[in-house]
């Protein structure tokens, strides 16, 4: 099947925030200003995709809105099969099972059930920056404080961590959780095998949980692979929260679904515990569809 990256497709009038919020007065969100006369609207200000999704996504939606009734509902077997399947063929990994999986409304609504879950008010968390400005305004909501450790270029101008620095600030700060972005937003690394072995050893020896954000893992371009968090170490795989969605791979950000991969079970117990409050953190059962469509093997092309 081929797959059309160059047709620019006209989105407005169709909810698009990207296009429609640009000069409007928008309340939730910091949208620019309207393009002078003779400019066109660029719709390069949120992180959103501008082609059309895989074609078996919204075959799978409309198949199931074929069916007149959405009352309540359980999460299917399909799906969470699809999720393993996924992170089998593509990330390589084995012995991930339902369990380990947890719905999510959005990354970064796990970022703040974590936060919440493992750190007091007040308490700082570490990042590397630059960093991703949902990471800290999810910890400027939730009265938590940002300690960044600044990301350095080798001599070929490749961002690298600072390991001696990592280090350094979990032990000045007594720091018990920190926010791994793998492959990093904004620099953009895919993070190697060894690098991330020695940013999860810096974890290991001062007893920090990793909150891994890998919602970029499936756009890699030349010829980088994705090495999961969790498949660095036995430790690795007991002290990370790892959280995925197909939203930015696949264009679905409107539907609203992400999820975590979470193996040990004391620290998903309290993430589950904590999302699980609020009330809100329920799947809409079009967006389990569209994963599974997302999921199939016309989305691995």
């Amino acid at each position: 099947m081929k797959y059309d990256f160059t047709t620019m497709p006209d989105r407005s009038g169709k909810d698009a925030l990207a296009v429609d919020a640009i000069g409007a007065n928008v309340s939730w969100a910091i949208a620019p200003t309207a393009p002078k006369a003779g400019f066109s609207k660029i719709p390069m200000w949120v992180a959103d995709m501008n082609f059309g999704t895989v074609p078996t996504i919204p075959q799978k939606i409309i198949q199931r809105a074929e069916h007149p009734l959405y009352g309540y509902y359980i999460p299917t077997d399909e799906y969470y099969d699809s999720i393993i399947r996924w992170h089998e063929q593509r990330n390589g990994v084995s012995g991930l099972c339902k369990r380990d999986i947890g719905y999510e409304n959005g990354v970064l609504g796990c970022v703040s059930s974590a936060i919440q879950a493992f750190t007091a008010p007040g308490e700082k968390v570490l990042l590397h920056s630059p960093t991703y400005i949902g990471f800290t305004h999810v910890l400027e909501d939730t009265g938590r404080v940002a300690e960044l450790s600044p990301l350095k270029k080798d001599d070929n101008g490749i961002w690298r961590m600072d390991y001696e620095d990592m280090d350094r600030r979990l032990r000045k700060n007594h720091i018990h959780l920190a926010i791994l972005c793998s492959p990093h937003n904004p620099c953009g690394r895919v993070w190697t095998r060894d690098e991330l072995e020695q940013a999860m050893e810096v974890f290991r020896r001062n007893d920090c949980i990793v909150i891994s954000d890998e919602i970029w893992s499936d756009i890699l371009l030349n010829g980088h692979k994705h090495i999961p968090t969790q498949s660095i170490s036995d430790d690795a795989k007991k002290r990370t929260i790892a959280v995925y969605a197909p939203s930015k791979t696949f264009n679905l950000a409107g539907l609203i679904g992400s999820y975590h991969i979470v193996y040990d079970c004391y620290l998903r117990d309290r993430i589950m515990r904590q999302s699980a409050m609020s009330h809100y953190n329920a799947m809409n059962v079009l967006s389990m569809h569209a994963l599974i469509g997302a999921y199939q093997p016309e989305g691995h092309r």
